[in-house]
């Protein structure tokens, strides 16, 4: 099953406005992408701009923005997400799909996604269905509590969504035929659509049931950084020795490697990139593993090794070619388990029974057996 999570007002909600007391369109490609969810009163959706908003109590700005430049912020909700599965594919910086192999865990997720939105003041919609599709048209018409859609409920599902919800530029001549609703489509002939529509029906007949014209496709972490600007340091705004360095890099490597275990990652190469003092002179040094590794100790000699015995302007570690863990077997005997248990159940270890003991114990073994028999 694969959910699909969005976030209301997104991109307003950490746009850096340059005036505070106005209302804000987002664009992106000449197309709405978010605003102020005041102007939502006065007929402002995602498809539709009024050609002129008058008599509001401030100026309504239209404002271009890149996607790019609000995907650090979806990196917290991708982190949360990853705690419930590792299949994860983002659609946009608001927007992400994620693929669950069990229901119960699925469901719990919804839940906590949505108790999550609410705490951090931001609004979400959510669904799940057999497909990306479904899912995201689940969330888009579904009230709270009813988003999921097994795939015995799909063609049903499919037959009361609007057609005009995907958008298609083939929908008004859709319509024309009679056609109404998603679910629909699948019921008219291919070779009746190919009349109509040429190579576009298998494509049209495809969506009706529901079907992805993309797989989902689980995001691949290639490799992972964590670089530091020592000059911007509040307390130092200088170049830093390697003694004053140490508690940065403890942390830099501490967060490499609780990122590397999130996501079920090894590193194989450690790329360590300088700007040295005075001179502003910058290098890149690296090192291969005999042996992929996400070890602290291991990563924190390499470094120690490879980082130059001078002050520093800017220091980034990347970690590179990365690999899935393998899979570890729990150590049910582990020793601080064997000394709980010491403490909860007082007993002896390694006591020796004498030799007439054990051979009274066999010989009750062997009469016991002889008279079940």
């Amino acid at each position: 099953m694969i959910i699909y999570c969005g976030l209301r007002h997104f991109y307003i909600h950490h746009f850096e406005s340059p005036q505070t007391n106005a209302y804000y369109i987002l664009t992106h490609n000449g197309e709405i992408w978010d605003f102020s969810p005041e102007l939502k009163q006065y007929g402002v959706t995602n498809q539709i701009k009024p050609k002129a908003v008058f008599h509001l109590e401030k100026p309504v700005l239209t404002v271009p923005i890149a996607l790019a430049d609000f995907q650090p912020f979806s990196q917290s909700w991708h982190e949360f997400s990853k705690q419930y599965t590792a299949e994860l594919e983002p659609e946009y910086p608001h927007a992400w799909y994620l693929r669950f192999q069990q229901e119960s865990i699925l469901k719990q997720f919804m839940e906590d996604f949505q108790t999550k939105a609410k705490l951090e003041l931001e609004g979400s919609i959510c669904g799940a269905g057999f497909s990306k599709l479904v899912a995201k048209l689940a969330a888009h018409n579904l009230p709270q509590g009813n988003e999921l859609i097994k795939p015995q409920q799909t063609e049903y599902f499919l037959r009361q969504i609007p057609l005009h919800r995907l958008p298609l530029p083939e929908t008004a001549s859709l319509e024309k035929l009679g056609i109404k609703t998603v679910g629909e489509l699948a019921e008219i002939p291919l070779v009746e659509l190919m009349s109509q529509f040429g190579q576009r029906a298998p494509i049209l007949q495809k969506l009706g049931r529901g079907e992805d014209l993309n797989p989902f496709q689980t995001q691949q972490v290639t490799e992972l950084a964590w670089e530091l600007d020592c000059t911007t340091l509040e307390g130092f705004l200088r170049p830093l020795t390697l003694d004053e360095l140490q508690p940065y890099l403890k942390h830099g490597l501490e967060e490499l490697i609780t990122t590397l275990r999130s996501h079920n990652k090894i590193a194989t190469l450690l790329k360590l990139g300088v700007k040295t003092a005075p001179e502003g002179d910058s290098a890149e040094t690296q090192r291969r593993f005999k042996v992929p590794t996400c070890d602290f100790q291991v990563l924190s000699r390499t470094v120690d090794s490879l980082i130059p015995r001078k002050p520093l302007e800017w220091l980034k570690i990347t970690l590179s070619e990365l690999q899935p863990a393998p899979t570890t077997q729990l150590n049910m005997f582990a020793e601080p388990l064997i000394l709980q248990l010491e403490e909860e159940l007082p007993a002896q270890r390694g006591v020796e029974l004498p030799r007439r003991e054990r051979l009274l114990l066999l010989w009750e073994e062997y009469f016991g057996y002889e008279q079940v028999n």
